[in-house]
């Protein structure tokens, strides 16, 4: 699934609005938390009068919000930012990026300058050192593990190296950057030194783990798996899947959920909600358990079926309530119930590729298919001929395919429609065309598809692909109602 990154609708669609968020982690309720960090600093150099901050409020999200400040030249500007953990964040100045580490209790001052053209920055105040840590070891290793070709040289490494050798290169990585670090610690605070660590490693114990699918997905060959003898996986022997220690580190996180999906395909079992609930208590234990559950609650509720969603809120809340971070996904899923099935779609009229308005209230009395998409979207794309099969065996039945697009370019929408031989109903969807469209189906990454039942409610949101075979059964038992 691909993330939506055009900039003209992210505010209405990914960014939260900073009182909103700081209100919410007041849910938190544990007045020994400190839940934000303050950025303050001057600018320079003229050219900006907007900054804009990116960054993770929670653990428990995939999208970035967003803070936009105004800046004046010379003059010192401030803001607050509600993180409950270290991160690295985007700060955008104009198309450049300044990247640094930011931890909860920070009071960083940035002094924005030019070098070349291009803007340089100096921390001071509490949390400098690491913040500029960054920025160190990618000045270190800018020609070799930092440089732009890197990813590049990893797909060489993996074409001439056998998986053992492979597995052995990337231990090494880790080496040279954790010895790095080592090295230069003085001065750095050591649970900053330990995430920094975390973070290294598990980067590439998920590297590791997911080489076998990843060798062929690098180069663009999906649904493919190298072939490894078994000994490959011993290195998961020596992992301790419970490091409540490093909990805060985003990429052991990762790891842990690319391990419990390795655990899921070893099964070879199929897993309601409720299961997976279950079945993450043969690997993890205490607070590591807790935490992992409630990221996967939180990621069924942002990515999977409201129904699988509700099916597990009655027993994530009474086991998980009361832990930090419950609240705002709890919000976020009283957000999905509209979804949820037997719920109303949420009626639009859109216009079409030949100029015309096509109301979604027309198609009363048909199943309608719903298809997010969009010219630029590579898994749009690759869905197109499972969605060409499909539409081919409903044919003559009443069943409605409407594909929005949420195209910028009109003119790049109109040429793949005709030049990728799409049939049904084209429709627009963008910033300047009922962007409310997008805000009330929820639409943060592509493609998104929704099932509606002849009655107009929800039969499944989101719905399955055309390629997953599974949408067909949904159809099918639609159109007997």
């Amino acid at each position: 699934m691909q993330q939506i990154s055009f900039m003209s609708i992210q505010k209405k669609l990914l960014f939260i609005p900073l009182l909103t968020l700081l209100l919410s982690l007041k849910a938190f309720g544990a007045t020994e938390i400190i839940n934000y960090a303050q950025v303050s600093g001057v600018l320079q150099f003229p050219g900006f009068n907007v900054l804009s901050l990116q960054f993770y409020a929670t653990p428990f999200q995939n999208n970035l919000d967003q803070s936009e400040f105004e800046v004046t030249e010379k003059v010192p500007f401030k803001t607050i930012i509600p993180i409950l953990e270290s991160q690295i964040v985007n700060l955008f100045i104009g198309s450049d990026i300044i990247r640094f580490h930011i931890a909860p209790g920070d009071s960083l001052f940035l002094t924005l300058t030019q070098v070349n053209g291009k803007p340089v920055c100096k921390f001071s105040g509490r949390g400098a050192a690491e913040a500029a840590w960054f920025q160190q070891q990618k000045q270190k290793f800018e020609s070799t593990l930092e440089s732009p070709s890197f990813s590049t040289k990893l797909l060489e490494e993996m074409g001439y190296r056998s998986p053992e050798q492979f597995k052995n290169y990337l231990d090494s990585i880790v080496l040279v950057k954790n010895n790095f670090l080592h090295k230069n610690s003085k001065g750095l605070n050591p649970n900053f030194v330990n995430w920094q660590m975390a973070e290294t490693r598990y980067e590439y114990e998920t590297f590791k783990l997911n080489y076998p699918t990843w060798y062929y997905s690098m180069r663009g060959i999906e649904n493919r798996s190298l072939t490894v003898d078994s000994n490959y996986y011993k290195f998961l022997a020596s992992i301790d899947l419970n490091q409540t220690a490093i909990l805060n580190s985003t990429q052991y996180r990762n790891f842990l959920k690319y391990y419990f999906m390795y655990e899921i395909r070893n099964s070879g079992r199929q897993f309601t909600a409720p299961d997976l609930y279950r079945f993450a208590a043969l690997f993890f234990k205490g607070k590591t358990l807790q935490i992992f559950r409630l990221h996967l609650w939180a990621d069924i509720t942002q990515y999977g079926n409201p129904a699988d969603a509700q099916s597990l809120y009655p027993t994530v809340k009474q086991e998980l309530g009361k832990e930090i971070g419950f609240d705002i996904i709890e919000a976020k899923y009283q957000e999905k119930m509209p979804f949820a099935p037997g719920a109303e779609a949420f009626p639009f009229t859109l216009r079409s590729i030949d100029g015309k308005k096509v109301s979604l209230a027309e198609f009363k009395g048909k199943v309608v298919y719903i298809d997010f998409w969009a010219s630029w979207c590579g898994p749009c794309k690759r869905e197109i001929p499972a969605g060409e099969e499909l539409k081919k065996y409903f044919a003559g039945k009443d069943v409605v395919f409407l594909n929005i697009s949420i195209d910028e370019d009109e003119s790049k929408w109109q040429n793949a429609v005709q030049n990728l031989s799409i049939s049904g109903i084209h429709l627009l969807a963008n910033s300047q065309n009922n962007p409310e469209v997008l805000q009330a189906y929820k639409v943060v990454s592509i493609p998104s598809y929704f099932l509606i039942g002849k009655d107009g409610k929800f039969i499944s949101a989101p719905a399955a692909r055309p390629s997953s075979g599974q949408i067909f059964p949904l159809i099918e038992d639609a159109l007997k109602k």
